[in-house]
């Protein structure tokens, strides 16, 4: 039987969800286990089950990389394929992955950047572009699994031989607007890059409407006081009752700043939820954008599950077209369904993924493995649909890098409000 090694450092929400859906995807076929990171908000979802074995890394503090990276040196032996999650687990597994399977280590070596480190808006300048440089050096030694479009469109900028397999949910119909919550719902931890301060604006000035934010900051005296009334915060939640949560509410809000392709942002298209998000690409991946957007102006695009929007004001308009009315409401559902069974419906990513695990554990070269799918194999493709058909190129808004405003006087802004 296979052995597969998981390597994720960082294992808060959106990541731990993916990894061990990815993991508990292949253990009928395969012996799994995760090496995990111990950082805080990681509690809720460390549950060891379904065949996945789950070993903490030892590292802690600030000298836990090489710490980790002992450790793993050892622990990764008799491994036959190895799979590091973002930035950290990613790193750690190339720079192991010669030494273990040596000129098969590109193929048997697996990453997923799950949004890589130079798209953080929160470091400066330098440091985005030495993690630039260290992605682009060791890009050559692994075979790169993007979670979606935008993300294998950046791995191949970095030279990286890259293979695209979106996330994915179950995908299953919405409720009927009739029976919704006049709730707007933002889900993540309370930062900088999830647009919590944005996403505070917009019920500011939006009294009238019930905001919804679940999530914890990174500390709790980091906990922001200054919100209006009509604007909920909650912990976070076992994952059942977050389902119900974005099951129940009227429409998906969620501002970021960068993403990698949000989970939050899955879930909620394969429960057929329209969707306001920013017009960051990674964000973008989540709207139907197959036929062309609408550009309503400078700050807003509509698109057949929602909206794009950069601005403010922008938001606001979207928010208020979705809640005043329920005949769109109800067609942007219906797109989400249809767009999440398309690109996103889960038992399609299973099989894409069991099939790479199945072409790494050999060392054999993975290539296309299948003519029709949610995944895009080699380089020089869009995303394809269930249909086999290949789907437009995506039209961004805007680079990834680079026509930000400046963060430093954003973060001031932000501790000032509170």
């Amino acid at each position: 039987m296979t052995h597969i090694a998981h390597v994720a450092e960082s294992f808060a929400y959106g990541t731990a969800k993916s990894v061990l859906q990815l993991a508990r995807c292949v253990t009928g076929e395969h012996e799994v286990t995760v090496f995990h990171g111990q950082r805080q908000g990681s509690e809720i979802d460390i549950q060891e089950s379904d065949g996945v074995r789950l070993v903490p890394l030892p590292g802690w503090g600030k000298g836990k990389h090489p710490r980790n990276l002992f450790y793993l040196r050892k622990a990764l032996r008799g491994f036959d394929v190895v799979h590091g999650h973002s930035s950290y687990g990613g790193l750690y597994a190339k720079i192991l992955g010669p030494g273990l399977f040596g000129d098969q280590s590109v193929t048997r070596t697996l990453y997923s950047p799950r949004g890589y480190g130079f798209l953080r808006q929160d470091l400066n300048r330098v440091m985005r572009r030495a993690v630039h440089t260290i992605e682009r050096r060791t890009a050559g030694v692994c075979t790169t699994v993007a979670c979606g479009p935008h993300e294998a469109e950046l791995t191949r900028r970095l030279g990286g031989r890259v293979l695209t397999i979106n996330n994915g949910f179950t995908v299953s119909s919405p409720p009927p607007v009739s029976d919704l919550n006049r709730e707007v719902l933002g889900v993540g931890r309370i930062c900088l890059q999830k647009g919590f301060d944005r996403f505070t604006e917009v019920a500011r000035r939006m009294p009238s409407v019930s905001f919804r934010w679940v999530g914890d900051p990174q500390r709790a005296s980091d906990m922001p006081t200054n919100v209006p009334s009509n604007l909920t915060i909650d912990s976070y939640l076992p994952h059942d009752e977050m389902l119900r949560a974005i099951r129940r509410c009227r429409l998906i809000f969620l501002p970021s700043r960068w993403e990698g392709l949000s989970r939050f942002l899955i879930e909620a298209v394969c429960g057929g939820k329209a969707l306001v998000t920013s017009d960051f690409p990674g964000n973008l991946d989540c709207l139907d954008r197959r036929s062309p957007g609408t550009a309503l102006n400078g700050d807003l695009e509509e698109c057949t599950n929602g909206f794009a929007a950069r601005t403010t004001e922008g938001y606001v308009q979207a928010i208020e077209r979705l809640m005043n009315d329920p005949e769109r409401l109800a067609t942007a559902q219906a797109a989400s369904e249809a767009y999440a069974a398309a690109n996103f419906d889960i038992e399609l990513v299973f099989r894409r993924w069991r099939s790479v695990y199945a072409a790494a554990a050999v060392g054999r070269s993975v290539g296309v493995i299948e003519s029709a799918g949610v995944a895009t194999l080699g380089t020089g493709r869009g995303p394809m649909r269930a249909d086999g058909e290949s789907a437009p190129p995506v039209k961004r808004f805007s680079e990834d890098v680079g026509r930000t405003r400046s963060i430093a006087n954003e973060s001031a802004m932000l501790s000032q409000r509170r």
